[in-house]
């Protein structure tokens, strides 16, 4: 269910490298949260003016279920933050982000209506196991 899009100048990042960091979103946010790695999604959007409106010419937008407290989300937009500027070698004064919240019952996964942060049964890690076989 999290999605991060990475708004990003045109052609200022590499395939190989865009999927780096993907791989690397995905560990921060399923080492800091415990979510399913296949849960995890990331988008890039090359455009002509990317950025943000503080000026940053990198911006990571991202949305994850309500219910994380202020920290997790701050430890997980650092992380992102973190990761973009290690793989794509860009000075972190020019990434910028944000996280916003939307209910899990606004979202379905493989089909399943997502439940709330920290009412994930053991049986949520296998949602869609069959689908991946």
């Amino acid at each position: 269910m999290p999605l991060y899009k990475c708004h990003i100048p045109k052609n200022s990042i590499p395939s190989d490298a865009k999927a780096q960091i993907a791989e690397g979103f995905t560990d921060v946010h399923c080492g800091i949260t415990g979510a399913p790695r296949h849960f995890v999604h990331v988008m890039f959007f090359d455009a002509s003016k990317a950025g943000s409106e503080d000026g940053a010419p990198y911006f990571i937008d991202g949305i994850n279920r309500a219910g994380r407290s202020a920290e997790v989300k701050h430890q997980i937009l650092d992380g992102l933050k973190a990761t973009f500027s290690e793989v794509a070698g860009v000075p972190l004064s020019e990434i910028s982000g944000r996280i916003g919240e939307i209910p899990a019952s606004h979202f379905m996964e493989e089909g399943v209506i997502l439940p709330e942060p920290g009412e994930e049964g053991a049986e949520w890690h296998t949602v869609g196991a069959a689908l991946r076989e």
